[in-house]
């Protein structure tokens, strides 16, 4: 027989799992609505990509780390998107991470859209603690969406129809 210590137990469980499922897309609640805060990123050859030199065209930022194996997961689903979507900027903002990570990541996963450390601003400022999180910022600037955690493609084009319809 099961004792009501664990019924309850299990109806906590089951209701903060719930919670989480709902509330992952809103990894950064008060950025919605906002100006996208400044970022920009320095790619492998040196060139710089900023957010808000993107102004005008909508934009994906997709925060992730050498390390991080979900992020290695999801880039292909991302790279997909990207080619499918040339009028969306795609930006990949590296966090958290070494230099030789980046490269290494680089040579074995390439990107096929800017990707490099942050040279300005911080994830931080997006609302970010740990990768991967992508943000989706429509062509005024403003932050349209968040998510929390490795795309699936259902839920990246979901995403996508709010900043690029």
């Amino acid at each position: 027989m099961i004792s009501a210590g664990a019924i309850v137990f299990g109806i906590a469980l089951m209701a903060s799992l719930g919670w989480g499922l709902q509330h992952a897309a809103m990894a950064s609640p008060h950025l919605l609505g906002h100006s996208a805060p400044d970022l920009a990123i320095q790619q492998l050859d040196g060139s710089r990509v900023g957010v808000r030199d993107l102004r005008g065209k909508p934009v994906v930022v997709n925060f992730w780390a050498s390390w991080c194996g979900p992020c290695a997961r999801e880039l292909p689903i991302l790279s997909d998107a990207s080619a499918a979507h040339p009028n969306v900027a795609f930006v990949g903002a590296d966090m958290q991470d070494t230099a030789a990570g980046v490269r290494s990541f680089e040579q074995q996963h390439p990107h096929t859209y800017p990707v490099g450390p942050i040279v300005a601003g911080s994830y931080q400022d997006y609302g970010v603690v740990g990768p991967p999180v992508t943000i989706f910022i429509d062509a005024d600037g403003v932050v349209a969406a968040s998510f929390a955690g490795p795309l699936d493609a259902q839920t990246l084009d979901h995403y996508l129809r709010l900043i690029a319809a």
